[in-house]
């Protein structure tokens, strides 16, 4: 325990090197896929797939940002304080079922009002949170599973609603995302919460309510 204490400075220092050397190659690819979109008779499924690109890109640029911006700060916490940026959940679901999408083959569903709905959390949270959540639906789903997303405008608050016809919690195989308890500890933090539960199709469903 002493050696994991006595090292960890030095830890910490080499991940905040790395995330900063980190910054100038997503620069490049984002800037690389902007040149491409410029090409004159581009097709219009390579567009999609460089759109697509530009949008991945932009959200490790914010992370990698975020986590700079954070260790710099005196109180970390400032940073994150809730109500400090709105997020359009209806627009960031759609990118990142679309992202997902195109490593995953299964069918996903998505009920959701018209037009943006927003919420009091960061961008970047609510697109890592909403990743986490789409990642373990379609792993317990598989291939050929269902996934369906669910968004709906309460009173004083959003909740959105991820489920899958899966074998269900804890029957699935592990990953090195941090998962599910990153993504409560963030919701909580911005003064929301998780729940989990079976969903009416055998597999996990798992809810967000947010300010």
């Amino acid at each position: 325990m002493s050696a994991d204490v006595e090292h960890e400075p030095d830890m910490v220092q080499q991940l905040r090197e790395t995330l900063h050397d980190m910054r100038q190659p997503v620069a490049i690819t984002m800037a690389l896929a902007a040149a491409a979109l410029t090409e004159p008779g581009l097709p219009a499924a390579a567009r999609a797939r460089l759109d697509q690109i530009v949008e991945q890109a932009e959200w490790l640029a914010d992370m990698i940002h975020g986590c700079l911006v954070a260790h710099d700060q005196e109180e970390p916490d400032e940073i994150d304080e809730p109500g400090q940026d709105l997020a359009d959940i209806v627009q960031i679901v759609g990118e990142v079922i679309a992202a997902e999408c195109l490593t995953w083959p299964g069918e996903v569903t998505v009920t959701a009002p018209p037009g943006p709905v927003w919420c009091m959390l960061r961008p970047v949270l609510l697109r890592r949170a909403v990743s986490n959540m789409l990642d373990n639906a379609t792993r317990a789903a598989g291939p050929a599973g269902t996934v369906t997303v669910e968004i709906q405008q309460r009173k004083d608050s959003v909740m959105l609603a991820v489920e899958d016809n899966g074998p269900g919690f804890g029957n699935i195989p592990s990953h090195a995302g941090l998962g599910l308890s990153g993504v409560a500890r963030n919701v909580v933090k911005h003064g929301g919460r998780m729940e989990c539960s079976s969903g009416v199709r055998g597999g996990a469903r798992v809810s967000l309510w947010l300010p």
